[in-house]
């Protein structure tokens, strides 16, 4: 009996193989160089590929930052989908915003995550995906802010869109802290921040 995987798997195999090299290289390149400083060439030189093989996969460089928005977004979905199960749900929206900052979707880091906030504000196309994929994680955390309204661990005066964008804002700026400040550990400061916005939260009647 043969038990060789079929040719198309193979080839299946290859191409996702080729696809996360070339993903993992543009990361360091852009994280080293940054996004508008680092050439096709030199991703393609990175992977140990040629350029030829790497318009492939990638048409642009563009496409490169379109996939990493594209990949957060289904490891943080997956996270979400799992934890609406949960009980505690402010607390497993606290745990989400603790990993979202403390550890970017491998080969994501900090910084590289600074540099796809920048490259949205300047590039259409880039902004376009980002702002869906963001539209379509805030959704999943109402839904998780929905659900600590009913457990009445979340003031019901509160709108969820706005506490959504409030606590994506906060993502962003502690990302950005943790990869502009050194000295920064959010570690150190969690269980205060965790502290502040379950008292930001809560119900008036509560307090």
């Amino acid at each position: 009996m043969n038990n060789s995987e079929p040719p198309k798997s193979k080839r299946m195999k290859q191409k996702d193989d080729s696809r996360r090299l070339l993903i993992e290289a543009a990361v360091r390149c852009f994280s080293r160089n940054g996004f508008h400083k680092t050439g096709i060439v030199e991703i393609a030189k990175e992977a140990g590929m040629s350029a030829g093989n790497l318009y492939r996969h990638f048409p642009s460089k563009d496409a490169f930052i379109i996939a990493l928005v594209e990949e957060e977004q289904r490891h943080a979905l997956a996270k979400m989908e799992f934890k609406e199960t949960e009980k505690d749900p402010l607390g497993q929206i606290l745990t989400i915003i603790t990993s979202c900052v403390s550890n970017p979707v491998y080969p994501m880091d900090q910084r590289l995550w600074i540099e796809i906030l920048a490259e949205a504000s300047r590039n259409k196309g880039v902004r376009h995906v980002f702002n869906q994929s963001d539209i379509i994680m805030r959704e999943s955390f109402k839904n998780l802010l929905t659900s600590a309204i009913h457990e009445k661990q979340v003031d019901p005066d509160y709108d969820v869109e706005t506490l959504s964008l409030w606590l994506y804002a906060l993502i962003d700026g502690l990302i950005a802290r943790t990869a502009t400040d050194e000295h920064f550990s959010f570690d150190h400061h969690m269980s205060q921040f965790n502290q502040l916005i379950r008292q930001a939260l809560k119900p008036k009647e509560l307090q």
